[in-house]
C-alpha cells in the first residue's frame, strides 16, 4: 500500500506499518509483561477459578 500511486493509500500503508511496528517493539515486550508483574498471579484467574472450584467439590 505505500508505493501505490493513490496518496489515501499510501498513507493508510505508512499507518499500518507503524501500527505493527508500535505492536511488535512496545506492546508486546514492554507493556505485556509490565502489566504481568503488576496483576502477578491474578492474570491467570479464569484458570485459577476453575482449579479452586474443582479442588473444593472434591473435598
Amino acid at each position: 500500500l505505500g508505493v501505490l500511486p493513490l496518496i489515501t493509500l499510501t498513507q493508510l500503508g505508512i499507518i499500518v506499518g507503524i501500527g505493527i511496528l508500535l505492536d511488535a517493539f512496545v506492546v508486546r515486550t514492554l507493556v505485556i509483561p509490565a502489566l504481568f508483574a503488576i496483576i502477578g498471579p491474578r492474570i491467570w484467574w479464569p484458570s485459577s477459578i476453575v482449579h479452586q472450584g474443582r479442588h473444593r467439590s472434591r473435598h
